[in-house]
């Protein structure tokens, strides 16, 4: 078993995360999110963080899951706040008391960047999360070392710590000058690249799953890749194949996979046909609002969108996402008749008063607005291998 083996270490966050819409109040953070994560799949599983009062309630959770925690104490509680889950958060306090860095030492660590200090890492295998600006993308930076480094970061982080447009050639930049063994670029709803020295660039798509829970997504994704290529010694592809799917898991059922995930879900992502058309009211501020935030959220997903005052007619877009408060019954049966002739057709019907009675219209319903935009994002999308 897992467990019997040498355990995984974590350097990570622990962080109260609040979410508005859908509800959301827990700690976890990165490392407590990696750390539960990792529990699941039967790993002996160390945390290495800071947290306020090593004494709370809050962390028997972590205890009872047979978490071994290893704590520096910061001088407060920090919390990272959402409006809705591709909200940008609110972190509090917003000036954080920098704390010394703690060291770990052991076979395999899975290392995030921390907002409130650092980790200063040895390992024979070592898998380093950044976490945007939290951190240089350079795991030695700080004075780790390991004998074999994967990073695994988000396209927008990868460009931003190379200043390389062409996200291959960024990561083997990487790759080629030692900073890392094995690089895996995240694309949200367009999969994941993985490169490594002397090996061709493989592709790992995404999973489609009915709803998405985006909070943590990256750190079930980073804690699963640990598990499989830090710990069971798999190949690198096979491990991120992995990783993907256990994040499918997650959104869909806010919960960690217990055992391996096997690949029949719907791949998705990889090539993107085409723009979204936005049906959308925008006669109050309300809905003002929401179709301006769908917007700018779908181009932060990469996905072109237009917003359209009728149901299109012409077939220009590759998907239809229906905003279906304050339009009116006609418009939404315009649209929804959209799929009889083929056009992906989603709609976000929070107040549940869509009814869909004919058995043949091949249209989605969301009911919460990030599963909604995913939805969209993924009907538009041609999966693709490498």
């Amino acid at each position: 078993m897992t467990g019997l083996r040498t355990p995984i270490h974590i350097a990570g966050g622990l962080y109260r995360e609040i979410c508005l819409h859908p509800a959301w109040n827990t700690l976890l953070g990165s490392g407590g999110r990696a750390a539960q994560a990792l529990a699941a799949l039967g790993d002996k599983t160390i945390l290495h963080s800071y947290f306020e009062d090593d004494q709370s309630i809050a962390l028997e959770p972590y205890r009872d899951s047979g978490i071994t925690l290893e704590l520096m104490r910061r001088q407060s509680p920090i919390a990272f706040a959402y409006f809705h889950p591709l909200s940008t958060p609110h972190l509090e306090p917003s000036d954080i008391a920098q704390e010394r860095a703690f060291h770990v030492d052991a076979e395999t660590v899975l290392r995030f960047g921390l907002v409130e200090g650092d980790a200063v890492v040895r390992a024979r295998r070592a898998i380093f999360d950044p976490q945007g600006t939290w951190g240089s993308l350079h795991f030695r930076r700080n004075g780790s070392e390991a004998d074999e480094i994967t990073l695994v970061l988000n396209a927008r982080e990868l460009i931003s710590g190379t200043g390389i447009s062409d996200l291959e050639d960024s990561a083997r930049s990487l790759v080629n000058t030692g900073a890392a063994s094995v690089v895996i670029v995240k694309q949200g709803v367009c999969g994941a690249l993985v490169i490594e020295s002397r090996k061709r660039t493989m592709f790992v798509p995404a999973f489609r799953s009915s709803n998405v829970f985006k909070i943590g997504t990256g750190d079930v994704f980073s804690a699963t890749f640990a598990h499989y290529w830090g710990l069971e010694g798999e190949d690198a592809t096979a491990a991120a194949e992995q990783a993907s799917l256990a994040v499918a898991y997650y959104v869909q059922n806010r919960d960690f996979p217990i055992e391996r995930q096997h690949p029949m879900l719907e791949p998705v992502g990889g090539m993107l046909r085409g723009p979204v058309a936005v049906l959308a009211a925008s006669n109050t501020l309300g809905n003002k609002y929401v179709l301006e935030e769908t917007l700018h959220r779908l181009g932060e997903l990469g996905v072109r969108a237009e917003h359209v005052h009728t149901p299109p007619t012409e077939e220009q877009h590759a998907a239809l996402l229906v905003l279906a408060d304050g339009l009116s019954r006609d418009c939404i049966a315009d649209a929804v008749a959209l799929s009889l002739a083929g056009q992906s057709v989603i709609i976000l019907d929070e107040a549940q008063s869509v009814v869909l009675e004919n058995p043949r219209l091949k249209v989605i319903l969301a009911r919460d607005f990030t599963s909604a935009l995913y939805q969209a994002a993924w009907a538009t999308s041609t999966p693709r291998t490498i």
